[in-house]
């Protein structure tokens, strides 16, 4: 025996979020309080013609996070910022393979290099990808940064993976998106185990 407490089991997690931040869990009551934000969004914009539209995209938006297996997804809301250049944060728990660990697992779902920081809640991971949207969404463009942490004494299989997603037009200034980017860094930076 080492004399060291056991470390208990966390019962999950915190993160700080800006000011404008709102969390919704991926289930119907989460696809409900969002469907009820942007209706109240759209009647204060007079626009009550974007409303139906607005419930589509919500409804085919909740069928992609519950296929990903998302549990939350954190959203910037209300500013002129987060009207401009959205952002969000999706959450899911992740397990390895059996005969894999979790950070090898997290490199092989990435296909991009993987950077490895020390904090002190434990080993992130963290990488960036770009991609660009196809068809009527073609010259919109989405620069997603990855975070991954293992979950202490789950045998390093098991953890989770966050990903913070920023939309955005090709002609987008580039300062804003690396804020944004910075942002999400600092928001991960909050992460705690509860």
């Amino acid at each position: 025996m080492s004399g060291e407490p056991a470390q208990a089991a966390p019962t999950g997690f915190h993160l700080m979020l800006p000011t404008g931040w709102r969390r919704y869990l991926v289930d119907d009551e989460g696809r409900r309080a969002l469907t009820a934000q942007l209706a109240a969004r759209m009647k204060e914009l007079g626009r009550p013609d974007l409303d139906v539209q607005a419930r589509t995209l919500v409804e085919a938006q909740w069928r992609r996070l519950r296929s990903a297996k998302v549990s939350a997804v954190y959203l910037a809301e209300g500013s002129e910022a987060a009207q401009a250049l959205p952002a969000s944060i999706a959450v899911r728990q992740h397990v390895a393979p059996v005969g894999t660990d979790f950070a090898a697992s997290v490199r092989t779902m990435a296909r991009v290099p993987v950077e490895q920081i020390e904090t002190p809640v434990g080993v992130f991971l963290r990488w960036i990808t770009d991609g660009q949207g196809e068809g009527e969404t073609g010259e919109v463009r989405t620069r997603q940064v990855g975070y991954a942490v293992a979950l202490p004494g789950e045998g390093e299989r098991r953890g989770l993976v966050f990903l913070s997603s920023i939309p955005h037009l090709d002609d987008a200034d580039p300062t804003l998106v690396a804020l944004l980017v910075e942002q999400s860094d600092l928001i991960m930076e909050t992460f705690r185990w509860r």
